[in-house]
């Protein structure tokens, strides 16, 4: 290794491995070897040495992601930045403008309470609830820097906005999981539950299983032999347990 960077893939290795075991990473990091190679690739990429993109780089959703300090920093570090300005527009609206020095016009973007509102981000906790104005301004800076600089940040996402996307994709799983009709189970299975709530021992279920269908002793039932009836049999064993179901509730009545 030269000056502690790895210069080939298996040095990568040992060194991911070393930090993997140390309590000084980040605790994201900790134990996940795989996670930091990612890392540390992502970071050489956008000119980050590898401590540089431990503590600067998040695995957020599976993804890489650098936070938005570190991602205004490589943009000032490429001598591509003419001036970078934020401010709130009537304390409700975060705006960044950035200007590139080889483009005539600057970049302009806000992100702004009712966005943050549209978007569920206001009900979300941790920074959001803590420091919303922070957050305002994060999201501003990522549009800006990222639509200004593709070049410089290589694609990356932005860490503040990817944690409020994987917020919003999980909210969205979720509804049209919701939304989904139900995948009814296979008679077969419904049949099994019955009897096992019912008998129990297997013994026993195939015992009612013969006497029900009438079927001869030699025929063998093994392994998952409900799964092999047909549904018209599957069904005749329903009806029996439900009427036998209902002859116990009416002598218990």
């Amino acid at each position: 290794m030269s000056n502690l960077v790895p210069q080939n893939f298996t040095e990568k290795m040992q060194y991911c491995e070393v930090l993997a075991k140390s309590n000084l990473v980040p605790s994201g990091f900790r134990g996940k070897k795989e996670d930091i190679f990612v890392a540390i690739e992502f970071g050489l990429m956008v000119g980050l040495n590898p401590m540089q993109a431990l503590t600067n780089i998040a695995v957020i959703n599976g993804r890489p992601s650098i936070w938005g300090d570190a991602a205004l920093a490589l943009v000032k570090a490429s001598g591509k930045l003419e001036y970078i300005k934020e401010y709130f527009e009537d304390d409700n609206t975060a705006v960044c403008e950035v200007k590139r020095k080889d483009e005539p016009v600057a970049v302009i973007r806000k992100f702004s309470f009712e966005d943050a509102k549209q978007a569920g981000l206001l009900n979300k906790g941790g920074t959001w609830k803590q420091y919303p104005k922070r957050m305002l301004q994060m999201r501003a800076r990522s549009w800006a820097l990222r639509d200004a600089f593709p070049d410089v940040l290589s694609g990356i996402s932005i860490a503040e906005e990817a944690q409020d996307i994987e917020v919003v994709e999980e909210r969205e799983k979720s509804e049209i999981k919701a939304s989904l009709p139900k995948k009814e189970e296979p008679l077969y299975k419904i049949v099994g539950n019955l009897l096992m709530e019912k008998y129990k021992d297997p013994v026993a279920i195939k015992r009612f299983v013969r006497q029900v269908l009438d079927l001869p002793e030699n025929v063998e039932l093994k392994g998952k032999y409900l799964q092999n009836l047909t549904e018209p049999e599957l069904k005749t064993l329903q009806t029996a347990l439900q009427e036998e179901q209902l002859t116990l509730q009416a002598e218990k009545a």
